[in-house]
């Protein structure tokens, strides 16, 4: 396990760090969380779990290679608890369908998709060539109640533009251009 862990930690910290960007508020509960749970181990020192070297902030991981997914909603979360689902292999056109929305994404390798999983139904039909690896990150509502973290209001609009450095039109107003 600890090895798997120490192959994985590069990747995730990439991962945690783009999710610190773009869901601040999500990267917030999930680092809270888990600073939480080790601490809780840590004081019980009766656990040999490896919890010291989980290097997420997602409290489980979920690695799918060459299936098809079929169309589901993911338990066990809160619906603003997203998951972020990294598309990885080789040579392979999979398509991610959301079908709650009626969309459907590219899902390549290297592709990055946070998704309100509890929320949305997704699935992957079968693809064209190649090999297909997906790691899905996900957070328990149970970790979160255990440790009692609240968990993240939705994104909105005006945060990603504030990112950005462009300010909404004030409510009330028609906006159809953006202020920069």
């Amino acid at each position: 396990v600890q090895q798997w862990l120490g192959a994985l930690t590069t990747s995730e910290l990439l991962w945690n760090s783009i999710t610190a960007a773009v869901a601040p508020d999500l990267f917030e509960s999930g680092f809270s969380a888990f600073s939480k749970v080790v601490k809780e181990v840590r004081r019980r020192k009766k656990n040999s779990a490896p919890v010291d070297s989980w290097p997420s902030i997602f409290s489980g991981l979920e690695i799918i290679a060459n299936r098809t997914t079929f169309s589901h909603r993911d338990p066990g979360g809160s619906p603003s608890l997203f998951d972020l689902l990294v598309s990885l292999g080789q040579n392979h056109h999979a398509t991610l369908s959301l079908a709650d929305v009626h969309a459907e994404l590219d899902y390549s390798p290297g592709a990055m998709v946070y998704i309100a999983g509890r929320v949305l139904e997704h699935s992957v039909g079968p693809w064209i060539n190649g090999e297909r690896i997906v790691v899905a990150h996900f957070m328990k509502d149970a970790v979160h109640d255990r440790v009692k973290v609240p968990r993240p209001s939705f994104p909105l609009q005006k945060n990603f533009l504030e990112l950005v450095g462009r300010k909404p039109k004030p409510a009330g107003r028609r906006a159809n251009k953006l202020q920069i």
